[in-house]
């Protein structure tokens, strides 16, 4: 009989104790190699989206907390919706601050039609 105050003595009977350490991503544990190939290729795909560092005026928070509040998004989200707008509206294309019913939108198209 094992005594319960002793966690150092296998059991014969019971088998044996789970490895320590994490488990492995596959069947086996991956060498060094193959782990820095997965650094590497974790990394380019982070590095894929380009981090930008800005300061903002306080007007422009309270502009952006409205955004983000309107639209139910990050703070990430709400910049790059902010930056599509801003750019379409610099080529000619009005910006849609707000999702609009389609419905609304196919209407418009059809006035606009025979406006022609």
């Amino acid at each position: 009989m094992r005594d319960p105050c002793d966690h150092y003595t296998m059991d014969l009977i019971g088998g044996s104790r789970a490895k320590p350490g994490r488990k492995p991503l596959g069947e086996r544990a991956m060498t060094a190699a193959e782990r820095k190939r997965r650094s590497r290729e974790l990394r380019r795909n982070r590095l894929q989206e380009l981090s930008v560092t800005v300061e903002l005026s306080r007007d422009a928070q309270k502009a952006l907390d409205k955004m983000i509040e309107w639209w139910g998004v990050s703070k990430k989200e709400a910049i790059n919706r902010a930056m599509l707008i801003a750019c379409q509206s610099q080529t000619g294309r009005t910006g849609m601050l707000f999702d609009l019913d389609p419905a609304f939108l196919l209407t418009e198209r059809s006035s606009k039609r025979r406006q022609r």
